[in-house]
């Protein structure tokens, strides 16, 4: 990556920012719905998340350093909170995938979106490794259908590290994406590492 910011730094950190939004909409339901204050031993266990604009936060002199260093800072935050939630109370799982539903229904685009753009919004908006890692493989891209292979699991790690099950993330991460695009007249399904979005 450049040692200046440039737009491909601002998209990036759009992704961290969006995964951090998301955490924080567990951590309100979660304090709403009494199962406790989870933020402060987030940050003790995984790194305090940084909200503030790019160019007020990041290290000038290790741009890709500082940005792979946040990645696995909101990995990590997302895979322990969501871990200690259910370690509490397994049944807690299906008021996470509502709430991972409710935060994705909240940030849909207001405009319809064919299949392509679909992908687009989402490799916009997903966190999925650096740019260099190229977890997603396009397969099929054309308005009514996109069909694409993940490559690597980069969130594995961080969930077994915290003693979680890493499928449990792609449950969660599900629902948030079939909010995101619950309005859009688009499908989204997949398993294994494959994925699809398709016109309904």
């Amino acid at each position: 990556m450049s040692a200046f910011l440039g737009p491909i730094h601002h998209w990036l950190y759009g992704k961290i920012q969006f995964q951090e939004k998301w955490i924080q909409s567990i951590l309100s339901s979660a304090k709403e719905n009494g199962w406790g204050d989870f933020e402060e031993k987030l940050d003790s266990a995984c790194g305090a998340a940084d909200l503030r604009p790019l160019e007020d936060s990041i290290d000038q002199g290790n741009i890709h350093g500082w940005l792979q260093q946040k990645i696995h800072v909101e990995e990590a935050r997302l895979a322990v909170l969501v871990t200690e939630l259910l370690k509490a109370d397994a049944s807690r799982i299906d008021e996470l995938t509502e709430i991972s539903f409710r935060f994705g229904k909240s940030n849909a685009p207001e405009e319809k979106l064919d299949a392509s753009e679909a992908f687009q919004l989402l490799n916009n908006t997903l966190l999925d490794g650096m740019p260099c890692d190229h977890v997603n493989q396009l397969l099929e891209n054309d308005k009514d259908i996109v069909v694409w292979q993940q490559t690597q699991c980069l969130h594995r790690e961080f969930w077994e590290q915290a003693g979680g099950d890493v499928a449990v993330y792609y449950a969660l991460r599900m629902r948030m994406i079939q909010g995101l695009l619950g309005e859009s007249g688009l499908i989204f399904a997949g398993e294994n590492g494959r994925f699809e979005i398709r016109k309904d």
